[in-house]
């Protein structure tokens, strides 16, 4: 085998791995931002999910002060039907 043509694949085996490797980066970076979507995704869920808590704590609230309401009315005189 020549010089000449060592180089040349040496040169094919070169830019082939070149390719290679550009089509395994472009492969990592489209994972990184799917995760990344994925990501944001859960902080929407999370903020959802706090959102979800406060409204169970008010309507905690509110049941606890109707209950109380009951009580008092109840204590009062009783409940007409």
């Amino acid at each position: 085998m020549t010089r000449h043509q060592l180089t040349a694949q040496t040169q094919t085996c070169t830019i082939s791995q070149s390719s290679r490797a550009g089509a395994a980066m472009a492969a990592a970076d489209a994972e990184i931002a799917r995760f990344r979507e994925i990501l944001r995704q859960i902080d929407e869920l999370e903020t959802e999910f706090d959102k979800v808590r406060h409204i169970r704590d008010i309507v905690k609230g509110f049941r606890a002060r109707v209950e109380g309401l009951e009580r008092r009315v109840d204590a009062k005189g009783g409940r007409r039907r």
